[in-house]
């Protein structure tokens, strides 16, 4: 078996921890969610100062530039907005309700022991034959009686 001289490139993939073999040419350097701020003086910015600057900066923003010239919307505007939502969205539920097939009855369970279904029918056939049995003794008292000398 013949020996090969490695390169030193190829020893360096070689021994490099899993992971960090080959580089990766598709990935982009991170970048940091936050920009950096411009001075420090920006950290003692008030909430004020802060939407200012913003709204200036938005200023060619057709609602912006209309919340500047007018002034802020007033809080029934948002309240009724809400409120507009909400009956659609309830709306929209009620409907999704009544089109919803309903619920299948749950089955009977295997706990519960079956009826006897012979129970109707056998007192049925029971008092029918007595009912008989009545109507015939009464009849029998019925022909005895005039023919008395078969008694």
């Amino acid at each position: 078996m013949t020996r090969h001289q490695v390169s030193a490139e190829i020893r360096s993939v070689l021994t490099a921890p899993r992971g960090h073999r080959f580089p990766r040419t598709n990935t982009r350097p991170p970048q940091l969610a936050v920009p950096a701020l411009e001075s420090a003086s920006a950290w003692t910015e008030t909430h004020q100062d802060r939407q200012e600057r913003l709204l200036r900066q938005m200023g060619d923003n057709p609602r912006v530039a209309y919340m500047l010239e007018h002034g802020p919307l007033p809080n029934w505007v948002t309240v009724a907005r809400h409120h507009r939502e909400e009956k659609a969205r309830q709306a929209q539920l009620a409907e999704a309700a009544s089109h919803a097939e309903p619920e299948p009855a749950l089955p009977r369970g295997r706990h519960r022991a079956p009826r006897p279904w012979w129970a109707w029918p056998a007192t049925a056939i029971s008092s029918t034959l007595l009912l008989g049995l009545n109507a015939l003794e009464v009849m029998g008292q019925n022909l005895t009686h005039p023919i008395s000398f078969l008694t």
